[in-house]
């Protein structure tokens, strides 16, 4: 018997050939799958060692340390407001992300993730972080940085300033502290000035407004009010160093908040008896030692009232101090944004919780 192997007629090869061929063909299948899966493993522990949010997602102390925000799901609430109104936001530099097509966004495509835009704003207003810092972080240019990083306060300024944090006399009233209906139940705003240093101008009559004979250096001084309950109220604009408190108050705009019967507490700084005249304003500061030599037992008792009362308002500054840009001398060239970045910083407060816990039960 003839034992060559039998010719398949059409020319095709034998099925043992097909076979080894298709073991082949799997064998380059299952090793992309794995190296698809190795890619992915990388690029996730890529995302996860990269410096951005998601890296620190599960971690709400570092949340905490770079934003000021308590949580990761408090940052994410605040993301979400936001978020509607920021990805439509222009810029010179950069389209807006959703509608790229239009000629009337000009610049180029954002290659940072939005809320990665956000977490850099927050680096620089909580942890102070120098624009060069950030960009070896986020791995752009210091220009690129220092673009982003104007553009957020901007838009932060607008979104959080159109928040209308003055409550009505009704509202204060309702949620007054009983120590404040006990002792002073007209109060409608607790009121301070605090300042925040800044370089020498060159200019001897810009450098003579700047300077502050109390902080001894050239500063920029604002007004902040918070209602008696704790709750952030008022924000001024940021005035030279050498305005007074009470200065700053007339022009604030404050006042013109106030109605007749409501009553202001304040330090012994805001001698605002004349200025209040025929308003039907009053304010409450603690007694002045004038010719009798000492206080009474009655002013003893009010200045210690009205110290108590009123020692949340620097509570309140120092929550916005521990926002570290502050912490330095601020730059004459950051003179276009400070004031912006100031009213963010108060304004963000707002989430960090109640000031006094007893006084919100």
């Amino acid at each position: 018997m003839d034992s060559t192997p039998l010719l398949i007629e059409d020319g095709s090869p034998p099925p043992d050939e097909i076979h080894e061929k298709n073991k082949r063909i799997q064998e380059l299948e299952n090793l992309l799958q794995k190296r698809d899966e190795e890619i992915k493993t990388l690029q996730q522990k890529i995302e996860v060692e990269r410096f951005g949010i998601q890296r620190f997602s599960n971690d709400d102390s570092m949340i905490q340390f770079y934003t000021g925000f308590t949580t990761m799901a408090m940052f994410l609430a605040f993301f979400e407001y936001i978020k509607p109104t920021a990805t439509c936001m222009k810029s010179y530099y950069y389209k807006s992300c959703d509608k790229p097509n239009q000629q009337v966004n000009v610049g180029k495509q954002r290659s940072m993730l939005l809320i990665d835009e956000l977490f850099m704003f927050l680096c620089r207003l909580k942890c102070g972080l120098m624009a060069q810092d950030l960009g070896v972080r986020f791995n752009c240019h210091v220009s690129t940085v220092s673009r982003k990083i104007i553009t957020w306060a901007n838009f932060l300024y607008f979104i959080l300033g159109s928040i209308n944090i003055w409550p009505s006399k009704e509202h204060i009233y309702e949620k007054m502290p009983q120590s404040f209906k006990l002792f002073y139940p007209s109060t409608r705003v607790i009121i301070d000035c605090t300042e925040i240093k800044t370089e020498r101008p060159s200019s001897l009559a810009l450098g003579s407004k700047c300077y502050s004979t109390y902080k001894s250096s050239h500063t920029w001084k604002g007004l902040v009010g918070i209602a008696p309950h704790g709750a952030l109220t008022f924000v001024s604009s940021l005035y030279t160093g050498c305005m007074s408190d009470v200065e700053i108050t007339k022009l604030s705009g404050l006042l013109d908040l106030m109605e007749e019967g409501d009553s202001i507490m304040a330090d012994k700084g805001f001698v605002l008896n004349k200025v209040l005249e025929g308003t039907g304003i009053s304010v409450n500061t603690p007694p002045f030692l004038l010719s009798q030599g000492q206080f009474s037992k009655q002013e003893v008792e009010q200045t210690q009232i009205i110290a108590k009362l009123r020692i949340h308002i620097e509570r309140h500054i120092r929550r916005v101090k521990e926002y570290h840009l502050f912490d330095g001398v601020i730059p004459l060239s950051m003179t276009g944004t400070i004031n912006q970045i100031w009213t963010v910083a108060n304004m963000l407060t707002l989430f960090r919780g109640p000031l006094v816990k007893d006084w919100c039960k």
